[in-house]
Order: C-alpha cells, then sequence, then structure tokens
C-alpha cells in the first residue's frame, strides 16, 4: 500500500470534497479520484459514498481514517527518528507546564548540566495535552505534564513532584483576611479554572470540588498560571491552585489553606517519555531525574 494514497485519503476524508482536497495537496483532482479509486481496489472495499449531494465516508472509511492517520503518523516518526540517529545530537528536547518552574524544575536543570555539561537543554513551554500530542509525533523527548491526566500506553510515567492545593484570592477580598478558607466559600465566589481542553481528562481543579458535592461558579478560563494570577490579583476572581505557587506570592494575591481539603486529592507533575524514542544525551536526562526524586522524597510529600 502507497503512503501516498493514503495521504491522498486522508485529505478526503477530511475535506469531504475532491476539489478542496486536490488544493490542499497541490494537486489536480483527477489523479486525487484516480488515487482513491486505486487504494480501494487494492482494499476491495468502499471509503466514500459518492452522491450529487457529495462526499461522505462509509463504515469502512472512517475505521480505515483512523488507523490511516496512524500509519502516517508513524512513518512520519520513524524518520525524524532515524535522521536524528544520523545527526548524532546531543540535545535533549524538554517541555514542561509552567508550574513545573515554582520548584522542581529549575534545580533540576542545574543538576542536569552539573552532571553534563556539554548537553544542550531546548526547553518550550506548553498545555500538557499539547506536549503529549508533540511527544507522539517525536518532536520531544521528555514531556512535564499534569499527573493526572490519561496519557498513551507507550509512555513511560514517574511522578516528580506532588502537593496539596491551596486558594488563592485577591488580596483585596475579605476572604483574604481569613486563616483558611472552604470549598463551599469559594464556590461562591467568581471563579478562574485552566479550560478542559487544556488537558486530557477532568482539571483537577474542578475534581476537588466534585468530591465534596460543589460546583465552583466559573467566569473566566486561562491557560497559564502567570496569567491566572494577574486576574486574580486584579480583582475578577479567585481559583485553586498548586501549593508551590505560593513559594513565589505576588503582592497582590494571598494564599490560603483549602480547611476541607480532600484528602485524597493532590496535584502532581509527572514525566513522561517514550523509552523506544531516547537518545543518550535524553536517556540520561531521564536517569538524573530519577535520581534526583530519589534523593528528595520530601517533592512527593509537599503539603
Amino acid at each position: 500500500m502507497d503512503l501516498r494514497h493514503m495521504r491522498h485519503f486522508v485529505a478526503v476524508a477530511e475535506e469531504l470534497h475532491f476539489g478542496r482536497a486536490a488544493r490542499r495537496l497541490n494537486m489536480a483532482q483527477p489523479p486525487v479520484s484516480q488515487s482513491i479509486r486505486r487504494l480501494e481496489d487494492d482494499l476491495g472495499v468502499v471509503l466514500f459514498n459518492r452522491s450529487r449531494r457529495g462526499v461522505e465516508l462509509t463504515e469502512a472509511g472512517q475505521i480505515f481514517l483512523v488507523e490511516a492517520r496512524r500509519t502516517l503518523m508513524q512513518a512520519e516518526l520513524a524518520g525524524k527518528m532515524a535522521r536524528r540517529a544520523v545527526s548524532g545530537s546531543t540535545e535533549v528536547r524538554v517541555s514542561f507546564v509552567g508550574a513545573a518552574l515554582n520548584n522542581f524544575l529549575p534545580s533540576l536543570i542545574v543538576s542536569f548540566h552539573e552532571a553534563h555539561p556539554d548537553t544542550r537543554l531546548t526547553l518550550e513551554e506548553m498545555i500538557s495535552r499539547n506536549q503529549v500530542d508533540r511527544l507522539l509525533a517525536g518532536d520531544l523527548d521528555i514531556a512535564f505534564v499534569l499527573g493526572h491526566g490519561e496519557y498513551s500506553g507507550s509512555f513511560e510515567r514517574l511522578v516528580v513532584e506532588r502537593s496539596l492545593f491551596v486558594a488563592a484570592v485577591p488580596a483585596h477580598w475579605d476572604i483574604a483576611r481569613q486563616e483558611s478558607v472552604t470549598l463551599a466559600e469559594l464556590a461562591r465566589q467568581p471563579f478562574i479554572r485552566p479550560p478542559e481542553k487544556s488537558m486530557r481528562g477532568i482539571p483537577e481543579t474542578l475534581a476537588i470540588f466534585h468530591s465534596v458535592g460543589h460546583v465552583p461558579n466559573v467566569v473566566q478560563e486561562v491557560t497559564q498560571t502567570g496569567v491566572m494570577l494577574g486576574l486574580i490579583g486584579a480583582g475578577l476572581g479567585c481559583s485553586v491552585i498548586t501549593a508551590t505557587c505560593a513559594m513565589r506570592p505576588p503582592p497582590d494575591v494571598r494564599f490560603l489553606p483549602i480547611a476541607d481539603h480532600p484528602p485524597h486529592r493532590r496535584w502532581e507533575l509527572a514525566m513522561i517519555w517514550n523509552p523506544d524514542h531516547l537518545n543518550p544525551s535524553s536517556a540520561a536526562f531521564v536517569q538524573v531525574t530519577k535520581d534526583y526524586v530519589a534523593a528528595r522524597p520530601q517533592l512527593l510529600d509537599l503539603a
């Protein structure tokens, strides 16, 4: 089966229009139609229903689309891995969520550079969902993601940091003068949360409320922790955030303990990687991280 035919099929399946697919592929329409016919002949199934009303996938076409995308991604990944192996790169490509910078990641980077001074780290901040996609595509070696998400079975996973949640409220609110706050009190305030689409699974900031039967009054969704703290400082709402953020408190935000914090809920940061795609430098980074965490058990028990 020719990968070119598969790429043509995916384009038509996503556009559901032969003309638009041809333009997307920078081809004339007849060769695209011929390519799809050839693919259908090779498979012995009809992939598209064609009518005057348009084009739609058959049941076989819907199933084949899932597998075709996976096959094309795997083919692209194989090429990336081969080219990288030939280049002899000593670069380690690392991504992370912003909260990793509060406590864990800066010290880890120092430890790694001390052990491997000639290895170059390329660092990029992004949301957990995007990190997983980039890791699957072979564009990253290591990802530090929110630990409660659902991730590919091909990844290995190590929880590197764990902490309680705290309430983050505007310093000028009356509630900021309290010694602690309950989840019911927070649920009555304007609430800022990360978007559900930014990670796989329900954000822990919502799950912590659900576990005690409350629903926060969400008025704003933001992805970046720094932006969230800026909005809280401006008085636009409050939030629930990892206690590691309180290590560097902004002057206009007050962090409060949560009096009824569910005992089974913790914020977690996890390192994920595909062991089959590590070069010697990225494998060394994984080992340094394992050793770093093993030597600091307090990372997994931050109150």
